[in-house]
């Protein structure tokens, strides 16, 4: 890769802000849509090695596209029918918890009173409200079944980009060789490093959410397979994510079993976070995306206020895959 002079350099950095700049107010504006376009595209990409299996055994495409969507909408409809029965008990816990935690801050209270600091359960309470948490929580489980008609348009997209990927693939490949040849092999590159994230990191995830609905299950905690769902998903938003997932159980464990177990319960996912980010994805990934904890967390609050709850999802692929991009246009003449 030839790269340029330092003088040359600087105006097409300043005029990658500059268009920067132009867009990002519109992918705000438009990030209804773009979400879904996003969802889809990845989600084909995923899914396209299992639908070129059915298709090497002789399978119609379109049929290997139902069968490969069919596969993917089972669990889903089965997890939101599950997430959607057990919300009612997680609102009235979430109403319940203030009274029910303000007797275990009892001992806490105690304890500050004697090093001169006199606070109340109810005004420490005050400083971190869990019920908040909890009841907001409820309120987006509750509304699951009503973004049915965004999660249509969602997978109708899915099955449509499945069906014409291959297509999609020699016609993009087309127009790079022609008008774009150099961004051809770093978009390639970039492309098969998201994917190969993208897979692990949903392993990585599944595992996390299985482990976590088992253990909060034998602890006896309520609402184990909400946390299980918790951890799946909060798993793909980059540092904050699994902090999000541990809260509310760590916060249920002290109100059930008291701080000992609470303790116990945050020490857990402590190690379960520090096995799969630390241990697991980086042997299995090799460290492919070369992106540092700092570099993810910008990327988290960037795309978090770009694109919303998707946006901190997708944070890590779109903040690599803008790297790559900008890096090329930048150095290359």
């Amino acid at each position: 890769m030839r790269r340029l002079k330092p003088g040359l350099r600087m105006p097409r950095i300043l005029f990658a802000a500059a268009c920067l700049a132009v867009i990002l107010p519109g992918l705000h504006q438009a990030a209804h849509i773009i979400n879904q376009v996003l969802l889809a595209g990845i989600l084909a990409v995923m899914l396209e090695p299992l639908v070129s299996q059915l298709t090497e055994r002789r399978v119609p495409r379109s049929v290997a596209c139902m069968l490969v969507m069919l596969a993917l909408l089972v669990p889903v409809v089965v997890t939101v029918l599950r997430l959607t029965a057990m919300t009612p008990d997680l609102a009235l816990f979430g109403r319940q918890l203030p009274s029910l935690l303000t007797g275990r801050l009892s001992l806490l209270t105690h304890m500050l009173s004697q090093m001169g600091m006199s606070l109340s359960p109810e005004e420490l309470f005050s400083f971190i409200d869990a019920g908040k948490l909890l009841r907001s929580l409820s309120v987006m489980l509750s509304q699951i079944p009503g973004m049915l008609s965004w999660w249509v348009v969602v997978f109708l997209m899915l099955l449509f980009i499945l069906y014409e990927l291959p297509r999609l693939k020699a016609l993009w490949g087309r127009y790079l060789a022609e008008y774009c040849p150099v961004m051809s092999v770093p978009l390639e590159e970039g492309i098969q490093s998201v994917m190969v994230y993208a897979r692990v990191k949903t392993l990585t995830s599944l595992l996390g959410g299985v482990i976590i609905w088992g253990g909060a299950h034998l602890l006896g905690l309520k609402s184990a397979f909400i946390w299980g769902v918790l951890m799946f998903v909060c798993n793909y938003v980059p540092v904050f994510g699994p902090f999000i997932a541990a809260f509310p159980p760590v916060i249920q464990s002290a109100v059930m079993f008291g701080p000992a177990v609470s303790a116990s319960v945050a020490v857990f996912f402590v190690i379960l976070n520090l096995i799969l980010s630390t241990f697991l994805e980086p042997v299995v990934l090799g460290r492919r995306l070369n992106m540092t904890l700092t570099l993810q967390l910008l990327a988290f609050m960037f795309w978090q206020s770009v694109l919303g709850v998707i946006g901190a999802i997708l944070a890590v692929p779109l903040t690599y895959l803008m790297k790559k991009i900008l890096l090329t246009k930048i150095l290359l003449p």
